[in-house]
């Protein structure tokens, strides 16, 4: 069965009429036209019609970026139909057909300058002057209006060529000399196909498969054997806890044993239920209910397989924290690693444990503390740290870190490069990072 692309148009009539008549050639996409007579009717637009509507393509830069600015859209989401060269030579051409008088100067608004540069250039019309509008953002109308019209009032040009219908509108009624740009259907057609392939895209995204994976910090072996019925409160109360969250996210829970759990969604699920809470509040709730802490790893993959291997890998990763931190490991081998405070950590596990795999082999250490740590460093821009220093990065103790420091140094990771000067007591040895020396 073919997926249907539903995307939101949003333009002035007569701009959302030409875009429709491009839309009619390609299959798989259902253009829902929405007409304003002012680009801020955008925003009640939207606000009624987000709910249904997962992509949003707009008639010109105007209303995009007004929808940008008053934070209706996320750029991930939504386009707009780009005015070429060719759009702006038609109303052109038929501005001096009207004039009756060829135009050397004109203003121009809504249209890159370098898509204008280029127009005059293709078309040997490089001696003609035109001046084109700030493209920075969203521009009210009539800051548009009093732009062209101080021009033609100073002589600078002979007529203004604008793309927004209001603009159009007041500068007529100033007796401006003034002519609509229009969205041509070889550029609505290159924007439809674009947002086409991101929307089909993004679809497939949200269907792949996502496991969460939620592992019960036991106490002691002894102080299980002293409280086995409490324990096994606890575990009843996690379980409703879960569930619970297995309902909200539309997945299925199962049991792994030795208190293991793994809930099968999709990343579109598991993508709505993170704009309105966080992995943490699960942790919490579950803490409050039956007072025992868990770990919590999400893995995503093409195929099962993959999405079980990365969540198990992302369980492995929460074992080395100290601080209950969230992981997540996605398709490509990313990880992300987010705090109480829904800070992110990014690296990928696959480049480092690649690049240091020989090395690694005899080693003390972990491949994946090596990526983490070689992302903090990117992270903090260093290259030269103390075992202190470290052990705050990684929330460990500076023993530890010293540990893993001289690991590095003895596989050639990292080198003494001297020692922490201006401070009482036993000097603590400076290392240097080597992930940027070839090895």
């Amino acid at each position: 069965m073919t997926e249907i692309v539903k995307v939101g148009l949003i333009g002035p009539k007569d701009s959302v009429n030409e875009t429709m008549k491009a839309a009619g050639s390609l299959d798989g996409i259902e253009l829902i036209p929405f007409i304003y007579e002012q680009t801020e009717e955008t925003k009640e637009i939207i606000n009624e019609n987000s709910a249904r509507i997962g992509h949003w393509l707009f008639s010109g830069p105007a209303p995009y970026h007004f929808a940008l600015k008053e934070q209706l859209i996320d750029a991930d989401h939504a386009d707009y139909i780009l005015l070429h060269g060719s759009s702006l030579l038609g109303t052109m051409l038929d501005a001096i057909m009207q004039e009756g008088v060829v135009l050397s100067s004109i203003s121009v608004d809504s249209v890159p300058r370098r898509e204008v540069l280029k127009m005059l250039k293709d078309f040997d019309l490089e001696k003609m002057k035109i001046h084109t509008a700030p493209e920075l953002g969203y521009i009210p109308a009539e800051e548009l209006v009093d732009y062209h019209e101080a021009l033609y009032r100073s002589g600078e040009i002979q007529a203004a060529l604008t793309c927004l219908n209001a603009t159009y509108n007041d500068l007529k009624k100033r007796g401006v000399p003034v002519y609509r740009i229009s969205v041509s259907e070889l550029a609505a057609h290159r924007a439809i196909s674009v947002i086409k392939e991101r929307s089909l895209s993004d679809l497939y995204r949200m269907k792949q498969l996502a496991m969460i994976g939620i592992e019960i910090m036991y106490p002691s072996q002894a102080q299980q054997r002293k409280t086995p019925f409490k324990i096994e409160r606890q575990e009843l109360a996690t379980n409703r806890v879960l569930i619970d969250f297995a309902e909200e996210v539309k997945g299925s829970k199962v049991s792994m044993g030795n208190g293991i759990y793994f809930i099968y969604t999709t990343r579109g699920e598991l993508e709505l239920y993170g704009k309105f809470h966080h992995l943490k509040e699960l942790q919490e709730e579950i803490f409050a209910n039956s007072n025992m802490h868990v770990r919590i790893g999400v893995g995503y993959g093409r195929t099962v397989t993959d999405s079980e291997q990365n969540v198990r890998l992302a369980l492995d990763y929460t074992r080395e924290k100290e601080n209950g931190v969230v992981i997540n490991i996605d398709e490509g081998g990313k990880v992300t690693e987010i705090n109480s405070l829904g800070n992110e950590l990014h690296y990928s596990r696959r480049s480092s444990e690649a690049k240091w795999q020989e090395a690694l082999k005899d080693a003390a250490i972990s491949q994946t503390v090596v990526a983490r740590i070689e992302s903090l460093s990117h992270h903090y821009a260093k290259e030269e740290i103390t075992a202190l220093e470290l052990s705050q990065w990684m929330n460990s103790t500076e023993r530890n870190a010293r540990r893993i420091l001289t690991e590095l140094e003895s596989v050639g990771v990292a080198e003494v490069s001297g020692e922490e000067s201006g401070r009482r007591g036993r000097p603590r040895k400076l290392y240097r990072l080597l992930f940027g020396s070839e090895n």
